[in-house]
């Protein structure tokens, strides 16, 4: 089955949190480049700008989805069987990014025709697939707030990097401050809790 095909057969839940996952990275990216050091880098070479820009908004994406990834693994974990979480969290991110990274590439590469779209979402999905197991070494909890964990400090330079700047401290930084606030977002404000918990109903 193609990636683009798992949209059309998602839960009206699924499709929600995918679209508004979709969203929040589009308006996470707005909020980095908002910020003077970015906007700077950025400046440097506006025929490279659109592209570093769809870099940045693509890395915030992969990091939501591998948070939605460790919520959902946690919460089938502690309310399923473990063959039964098993399935359920293969299920849950087979279909979430199946369906979120095609349309991120939709967007971001509107003149690709359908073949090479199809090679973006690979090369999109690898990097993802590389990413978590990247990001699968750090946990997610910090002792104190003025401690950047490991995870949020890794996620902060792969946005420098695909800005191209990933030498700036302060580019670092910034996007430290953008993926904690976009991470809040998604726990206090995407319907992941529905997207899991309807998963959890159809075993009962």
């Amino acid at each position: 089955m193609k990636l683009s095909d798992i949209r059309e057969r998602l839960s009206p839940e699924m499709q929600e949190l995918s679209t508004k996952l979709l969203h929040l990275a589009n308006a996470s990216g707005q909020t980095l480049r908002k910020s003077t050091e970015v906007a700077q880098e950025l400046a440097k070479d506006p025929f490279t700008e659109p592209v570093k820009q769809q870099a940045a908004i693509a890395e915030l994406l992969i990091i939501l989805l591998h948070i939605c990834d460790r919520i959902a693994s946690a919460a089938f974990q502690t309310t399923v069987p473990e063959q039964t979480a098993t399935a359920l969290h293969t299920a849950f991110m087979t279909a979430l990014v199946g369906a979120t990274i095609p349309a991120f590439v939709r967007a971001a590469c509107p003149d690709e025709d359908e073949e090479e779209q199809e090679e973006t979402q690979a090369d999109l999905l690898h990097l993802y697939n590389a990413r978590a197991i990247q990001y699968g070494f750090f946990p997610l909890s910090s002792k104190t707030e003025h401690v950047h964990e490991p995870l949020l400090t890794l996620s902060g330079i792969r946005l420098a990097e695909a800005l191209e700047c990933s030498e700036n401290a302060e580019v670092i930084l910034h996007g430290i401050e953008v993926v904690i606030s976009t991470l809040t977002t998604l726990r206090t404000k995407l319907p992941l809790k529905e997207a899991i918990g309807k998963l959890i109903a159809g075993t009962k």
